[in-house]
């Protein structure tokens, strides 16, 4: 059986001798990629797409977070001694994103792919915390009800990337990197992502009239993470992100304190015992009159915090189904047990003729 070579690195490492074009030669009819004409005198151009290929991708993706570094201001006042990453007791903490996603690319070389990539999403940031006070010797004093909130936002990012691809008698493989900065209005700066992933997989003819009709499904693996993570400022609204959460906060101290007056009062209870619920009703108090005077439940807030995720490998399950030379439809979802990422798409290839072949 005659082997078929998709892309084949090896044919472009020989002595540009070996690819000289003869007068009889069928000419190369495209600017890209580069070596293009080297791949037609070797019989291999019906293998190579269109150079340039515009994409249009909806991507839904869901991600598990953990915050490893939290403090609040409030009007230049530093408040992390009251909440801080410790009290605030973070359960939860996963992003939702929903969005297109608009790529250009071109085959610069017959194996190397470059592309640009914009992204508009919108989604929103659960967050399920149980806020904790201790007292110095580590007793629990305080613990508010756990309890949940979302908040949503809209983004927008961009990138660049690159893909190097082989393939061999319809088998194929692929390996991905890019990198794409986020800026959202929760914010200050942008966050930038580091995408790298493999895939491999095979080509199935789909008519035996028509060579570019196929589909072909792949596995893969794909690591995404934060680059340059060193945290993040942003600004929001307490009230916003946590509704009636004084109520909740003051109920619970003044019960807490009110149940440790009972057993001060009781004359059961010894002196020591006394003497430490007496300070803990001391401290619950100074809690409650620094934060409800601070005005944190109302009041523009501003905070540093810092995040990771908790799984940064998913395995990738996928296919590509051309229809003809032009025209292309792309399916992939990801999986891990924090990770869950979902992307369909469509994409349009053309070629762009060289001077005197239009």
């Amino acid at each position: 059986m005659k082997q078929r070579y998709l892309l084949f690195l090896s044919t472009l490492l020989f002595s540009s001798g070996l690819f000289a074009q003869t007068s009889d030669s069928i000419v190369y009819p495209y600017v890209l990629p580069i070596w293009g004409q080297q791949v037609q005198d070797r019989g291999m151009a019906d293998q190579l797409q269109l150079p340039f290929g515009l994409n249009v991708n909806y991507v839904n993706a869901f991600i598990e977070l953990e915050i490893t570094d939290f403090d609040l201001s409030i009007g230049g006042r530093d408040f992390s001694k009251i909440v801080n990453l410790e009290t605030l007791n973070f359960q939860e903490v996963s992003a939702t994103t929903n969005g297109a996603n608009f790529r250009a690319d071109a085959w610069v070389l017959p194996f190397m792919n470059v592309y640009g990539m914009f992204s508009s999403v919108t989604g929103g940031t659960n967050v399920t915390l149980q806020p904790t006070w201790k007292d110095a010797v580590g007793d629990v004093i305080l613990q508010l009800p756990q309890f949940s909130s979302n908040v949503d936002f809209n983004a927008v990012a961009y990138g660049l990337g690159t893909t190097l691809i082989f393939g061999w008698d319809g088998y194929f493989s692929s390996i991905d990197l890019n990198y794409s900065a986020t800026k959202t209005e929760l914010l200050e700066d942008q966050v930038g992502y580091l995408t790298m992933s493999s895939r491999g997989g095979y080509r199935f003819l789909l008519s035996k009239k028509n060579k570019d009709f196929f589909i072909a499904p792949y596995i893969g693996i794909m690591y995404r993470n934060f680059t340059g993570s060193k945290g993040n400022n942003g600004s929001i609204s307490m009230d916003e992100v946590f509704p009636e959460l004084d109520q909740t906060f003051n109920e619970k101290v003044n019960g807490k304190i009110a149940d440790n007056e009972a057993i001060i009062n009781d004359p059961s209870t010894t002196a020591a015992e006394r003497i430490k619920l007496q300070a803990q009703n001391q401290a619950l108090e100074t809690i409650e009159e620094e934060v409800n005077e601070s005005g944190v439940f109302s009041t523009e807030i501003d905070y540093f915090i810092q995040k990771e995720l908790i799984q940064t490998i998913t395995f990738q399950f996928g296919f590509n189904l051309q229809l003809n030379k032009n025209w292309m439809l792309r399916g992939e979802y990801g999986v891990a047990d924090s990770q869950r990422f979902l992307m369909t798409g469509v994409q349009y290839r053309f070629g762009v003729k060289k001077k005197g072949l239009r």
